[in-house]
């Protein structure tokens, strides 16, 4: 067995030394790494939740910007505007046809209702004279109360105006040759009578013997005047020939036409 000097001792105890420094900073550096990497592992978890809180947001605001769209979405305005632009296009065109339809059958209309057509061979010419015409004719204008007596006995007084047919047949050119007229309701009813009947104006009302009355085309009943519309507004007015006389059923109302010959 080998005694050591001490110049030895120390040289062997320096090189423990050294193993012992060797393998404290091995372990000094193995758990510095380890607390770094635990660092490191740390922060990297601490900033996966903050990235993940903005990602969190993007999906949620998303979700809120559906519920914005359907209150933005002018769904009612569309429809709005495609009626809006349906309905001027779709009311001109009945618009355009009412008048053609309702102008057509009126233009007869008011030839028939509003004019009294004298023809015939009697007169000279055919005349068509309207309500303003006949009441133009002042001359002849006649007024009263006549009285009447219908197929019933029926006893009445009506208050007509209007023109004597006298002359209205002097406006039509009455030819000496005439012998009868025809009276033509717009309903298709005829009256004839006499030429000397017509221009007769000596008629009776048997309830007052001082009265005598021509015959008259009156425009005019009981305070108003006949409605056009209702038919042509003209009628025939005749006295009694003589007492006991039914005159009512010889008054034709809505006279379209009187024919001479």
């Amino acid at each position: 067995m080998k005694i050591l000097g001490a110049g030895s001792y120390t040289a062997c105890s320096k090189k423990l030394y050294r193993r012992f420094a060797m393998k404290s900073r091995r372990k000094l550096l193995l758990i510095f790494l380890l607390i770094v990497l635990s660092l490191i592992f740390a922060a990297a978890c601490s900033t996966g939740p903050a990235e993940s809180t903005p990602a969190a947001e993007a999906t949620e605001q998303p979700a809120v910007q559906p519920e914005e769209e359907p209150e933005k979405q002018p769904a009612e305005a569309v429809p709005a505007e495609i009626s809006a632009e349906t309905k001027p296009a779709e009311l001109p065109k009945p618009a355009e046809k009412l008048p053609e339809s309702t102008e057509e059958p009126s233009k007869p209309e008011q030839a028939d209702t509003a004019s009294l057509i004298i023809e015939g061979t009697g007169i000279k010419e055919p005349v068509a004279l309207t309500l303003d015409e006949l009441k133009a004719i002042t001359d002849a204008y006649y007024e009263d109360d006549y009285f009447s007596l219908n197929s019933y006995g029926t006893k009445e007084y009506f208050f007509f105006k209007g023109i004597k047919l006298s002359a209205v047949l002097e406006y039509a050119g009455i030819k000496e040759s005439a012998a009868a007229l025809k009276f033509i309701a717009s309903d298709g009813y005829e009256f004839e009578m006499t030429v000397e009947q017509a221009l007769k104006e000596d008629y009776i009302d048997e309830q007052n013997p001082d009265k005598r009355y021509p015959v008259i085309i009156a425009w005019h009943e009981n305070g108003k005047d006949y409605d056009a519309s209702k038919g042509a507004p003209f009628r025939l007015v005749i006295g009694q020939k003589e007492p006991g006389d039914v005159n009512k059923p010889q008054w034709v109302q809505n006279i379209a036409k009187i024919t001479v010959n």
